[in-house]
């Protein structure tokens, strides 16, 4: 083609305009690695990161940021007024320019009362004005910025990935199940090992899972006790016993129940024990009096998964090799670190348009270029030999689906 290339607009029009084609295209090439035996089904990794959206932290204000600034408006426009009464009236020109900002700090005023007004008919917590979709979300220096939460489900075997998702919510929490269901609908896939980490650990996606049939091997999360509590009297410490439905402490001594076992959350705590105890003062923090041990209705699913996680720890140990890798390749080799269009729709395209990428150099690393020309020359006869049983042909079709398949 002497050199010929597409002029940039030309390739951001065609990303625009097959926003859908774009995420089939994706989908299709990860049916092609599974025929190819590319992906194992065995063994199957998900995680999340943050990838920064189109939009600056300055156009997007939520509840907090916009009650600050209108007061610091009125403020100022109190400021101004006091101001304005002690000027001369006989100095026209200072009036004049006097006005001018004051309309400008109501037009600010007011231009931020129809935002607030919006987040109040929406009930959202917060507004992006270049992508509406945008939401504020901390990243990995301790900071925060306008990002999506792009999901990633990684096969085992050669690290393709199989499926992805692109989620508002900065927690990667509630994110499993909807991405086991795709992979389920998708590529036919019901029994497999996944593996993620503790940002997933959640008692009602966990028995969501289960339902699925889906082993789960996920990180324990640390219990959420005072920093300042002694280590020997944290939650951990304290052992459940199923059949009398009490806790023993550390020092030997019984919790019971003490609310209704209807309630989502139960209570176990022993008053007297603790008034009478010797080492109240590393087991207790704060004004309270006695120590109560909290249980979920998840807490069953909980022993389950923390029991599993412990007999696969080793196993557990592949994650972070398995699908950190596609996430550093995206972001830094193929520059992917950020994104350029907007609205979440729009986003999808372009994340499975780089995981498509990835996926492209993944089966030219494992087939090589050769491999792959031959596979697809074997594929494109097969088709022909299909449409020619049914006496099409597919260079003057009418239906595009055909002639895009043969190309």
């Amino acid at each position: 083609m002497d050199s010929l290339t597409p002029d940039y607009k030309t390739i951001a029009e065609f990303r625009r305009e097959n926003i859908r084609p774009l995420q089939k295209l994706f989908r299709e090439f990860v049916q092609l690695c599974k025929s190819w035996e590319l992906i194992g089904s065995e063994l199957i990794v998900a995680d999340g990161t943050k990838i920064k959206a189109s939009n600056n932290k300055k156009m997007n204000f939520s509840r907090k940021k916009l009650d600050a600034r209108l007061s610091r408006l009125d403020e100022q426009i109190k400021q101004f007024l006091e101001e304005s009464e002690k000027t001369d009236k006989d100095e026209n020109d200072k009036i004049e320019v006097g006005t001018i900002a004051l309309n400008k700090l109501l037009e600010r005023r007011d231009k931020y009362e129809a935002y607030k007004k919006q987040l109040d008919e929406t009930g959202e917590n917060e507004i992006s004005l270049v992508d509406p979709d945008a939401r504020l979300m901390g990243n990995n220096r301790g900071g925060v910025d306008m990002a999506y939460n792009v999901q990633s489900a990684v096969d085992g075997k050669h690290h393709i990935i199989i499926e992805y998702d692109v989620s508002l919510n900065p927690s990667d929490q509630h994110q499993l199940p909807n991405m086991v269901k795709k992979i389920k609908r998708k590529l036919k896939l019901s029994r497999y090992t996944l593996l993620a980490d503790k940002g997933y650990y959640n008692g009602e996606d966990l028995l969501k899972l289960k339902k699925l049939k889906v082993k789960v091997i996920i990180a324990k999360q640390k219990p959420s006790d005072s920093k300042k509590l002694s280590a020997e009297y944290r939650s951990d410490k304290f052992t459940y016993d199923a059949k009398a439905d009490t806790y023993t402490c550390p020092t030997g001594q019984l919790l019971y129940l003490h609310n209704k076992k209807q309630a989502k959350r139960h209570n176990y705590f022993n008053k007297a024990a603790c008034v009478a105890c010797p080492n109240r003062d590393k087991c207790i923090i704060g004004k309270t009096k006695y120590r109560t041990v909290t249980r979920s209705q998840y807490a069953v699913i909980y022993d389950e998964s923390d029991k599993r996680y412990a007999e696969n720890s080793e196993l557990y140990k592949l994650r972070q090799q398995v699908v950190e890798h596609p996430f550093g390749t995206v972001k830094y080799t193929m520059h992917g670190g950020h994104f350029f269009l907007r609205t979440r729709r729009k986003v999808s395209a372009e994340v499975a348009l780089l995981f498509l990428g990835y996926n492209l150099k993944r089966a030219v690393k494992i087939l090589g270029f050769d491999g792959i020309m031959i596979r697809l020359d074997s594929l494109l006869r097969q088709i022909l030999r299909t449409l020619k049983m049914l006496c099409i042909n597919p260079y003057i079709s009418r239906f595009p689906y055909v002639r895009i398949s043969v190309l």
